[in-house]
Formats: structure tokens, C-alpha cells, sequence
């Protein structure tokens, strides 16, 4: 065995439980989807730390939900339970782990469960809960422009890239003497609950946007506005921060005409609305948040302690 094998191995290792019996395990696991058969075989050969990694995809998933809920019916009470379930993900996240652990089992569904609901193992995992349902509930909450969307797919396409960065180079960060990973290369995705908890100041402050614009108080969602009512006399509506605003309609309205060519064989209605379309350029500041936390993410130089 050469020399970085041996040291690739002492950095994985786990001293209770040698490689061997790890194939074994696994072998035993894969032979038992195979095998069984009948109604609710996958069911069967669950762990009860399956149950607990399905259902942190439940509440990204219905996280979700709630967000595409609140466009539909302006009611906050869905973006509350929108900004909830997130947590409740972290829970179940936290404890599909130490169940596993405690009951000294895992399936070869479970691994493949973590790679599709947390995406990376080690409680670094970029799962539904973490990554795609924050930058929902940004979006309903009124980071609704284009290019407020194009940041916030930059976040989630970071988390991506950070996965896949994880699993080809989790080997080669320094472990400690238990096999423990050191640090966390870049920004862990689960802080992104500092993000749902900032949007949740926000639903406390009134500052959001619901389906008709700019949220107007509401007696029967009385807890909703409340600390910013609180902190200022005259109300101040709308996303915090305010947009970044370029408008190029009519410059570039007025380019697409020029020499008479285009309209000779498009509309000058059709022209106008492209113009209005591509020249009309915001983006509200706060979305820049979302672009500074994805390349923290992606960080390589950034080293986050592993707790």
C-alpha cells in the first residue's frame, strides 16, 4: 500500500468498523431491495433514519408550497410557515444522523437519500430545505425581477458546485485523529437559515411585497408588521433597501428603429414591447446579499470549523 493510500485511509477511517465489514454491510443492504419482493418492498426495508432524511425533504418541499400558496392568496400566514419549515428540515437533518448512529444501522437507501434530499454527507448537506426553499420565499416575498431571479439562481447553482466540489475533495481536507473532518471549505449551505430568518424580520417589519405590490397592514395577520409599526410612526413599504433601477426602453426602442429596417418586417407594437421587455432593467439591492453568500459558498479559501 503506497504512502498517500495509507494516508488517504487513516483521514477516513473509522477504528470501529473496519473497510471489510463496511462492503459486507453494504452488500447485505443492497441484497435486500433485491430480493424482497411483493407490495411495500421498498417500505419495508426502510431504517428509521430514512423516515427522518424523507421528511427533511417534506418540509423543503412544503416549504415551498407555502411560498407558491402566499402568491396566490397574499395571506402571510403561508410565508410564516414557508420561513418554518426550513427548521424543522434542520431538525430532522441533525437527527437522521444520530439516529442512524444510536440504532448503529444505515442502508444503502439512506446514503442515497442523503445525496438527493442533503446533498452531502457530513452535516454539509445542500438539500430542498436549505437551498431551493430560502430562494423561494425570497421570491415571494418580491424578489420578482429578472435579474433579482438570475441571483437567485446563482445561489442555488452554488450550492451545486459545492457539492460537487465536496465529494471529490472531502478526502484530502485535514481530519483529526478520530477521522473527523478539520473545517468546511466555503460557507456551509445550512447557514442559509440565517437568510430565512432575516425574511422572516422582514414579515415582523412589513417589509415584503405580496401578490398586488407593497404589503398594506392587515388587522387579522396583526403579529405581521407589527415591529415596524412599532419602530416608526409614518409606514415605509416595500423590500428593504430599495431597487436598482436602469431604464434603456427608450434608447434601445429608438435604436431598433433606426434607418426603418427592422419595422419592415416587425411591428413597431412588437418592437416597443421587446424594447420595454430587455431595456427596463431592476433589481432589488438586497438580492446582492444572495451573490456574496454564493461565493462565500464556494469559497475555497474561506475554512469554517466543522462542529
Amino acid at each position: 500500500m503506497s504512502r498517500n493510500t495509507q494516508g488517504l485511509h487513516k483521514r477516513r477511517g473509522n477504528a470501529s468498523e473496519p473497510p471489510e465489514d463496511n462492503d459486507n454491510v453494504k452488500g447485505t443492504e443492497l441484497r435486500k431491495f433485491i430480493d424482497t419482493n411483493g407490495h411495500f418492498s421498498l417500505v419495508r426495508n426502510f431504517h428509521l433514519a430514512d423516515a427522518f432524511t424523507l421528511m427533511n425533504g417534506f418540509c423543503g418541499a412544503q416549504s415551498i408550497f407555502m411560498s407558491a400558496r402566499f402568491l396566490l392568496t397574499s395571506e402571510p400566514k403561508y410565508m410564516w410557515y414557508a420561513l418554518w419549515l426550513p427548521f424543522f428540515g434542520a431538525i430532522f437533518d441533525l437527527l437522521d444522523g444520530k439516529i442512524a448512529r444510536w440504532r448503529r444501522s444505515s442502508s444503502m437507501l439512506g446514503q442515497e437519500l442523503d445525496s438527493l434530499a442533503d446533498s452531502v454527507r457530513d452535516d454539509l448537506f445542500i438539500q430542498i430545505s436549505f437551498g431551493v426553499a430560502p430562494t423561494a420565499a425570497a421570491f415571494a416575498l418580491g424578489l420578482r425581477h429578472p435579474l433579482d431571479t438570475l441571483c437567485l439562481t446563482v445561489f442555488v447553482c452554488s450550492g451545486v458546485a459545492r457539492l460537487a466540489r465536496f465529494n471529490i475533495t472531502a478526502a484530502y481536507v485535514p481530519h483529526d485523529a478520530g477521522g473527523k473532518m478539520r473545517y468546511f471549505e466555503g460557507l456551509p449551505i445550512p447557514s442559509s437559515l440565517i437568510l430565512v430568518i432575516g425574511m422572516a424580520v422582514c414579515l415582523l417589519c412589513g417589509r415584503f411585497e405580496d401578490a398586488n405590490g407593497a404589503w398594506v397592514p392587515n388587522a387579522t395577520y396583526s403579529y405581521t408588521g407589527y415591529l415596524g409599526s412599532w419602530l416608526r410612526s409614518s409606514p415605509v413599504r416595500g423590500v428593504p433597501l430599495g431597487e436598482f433601477v436602469l431604464d434603456l426602453t427608450i434608447p434601445l426602442y429608438k435604436f431598433l428603429m433606426m434607418g426603418n429596417i427592422l419595422p419592415r418586417y416587425v411591428s413597431p407594437a412588437h418592437i416597443a414591447e421587446f424594447a420595454n421587455t430587455i431595456g427596463y432593467l431592476a433589481m432589488h439591492k438586497i438580492s446582492i446579499v444572495f451573490v456574496f453568500w454564493s461565493i462565500a459558498m464556494v469559497s475555497k479559501t474561506m475554512h469554517v470549523p466543522k462542529p
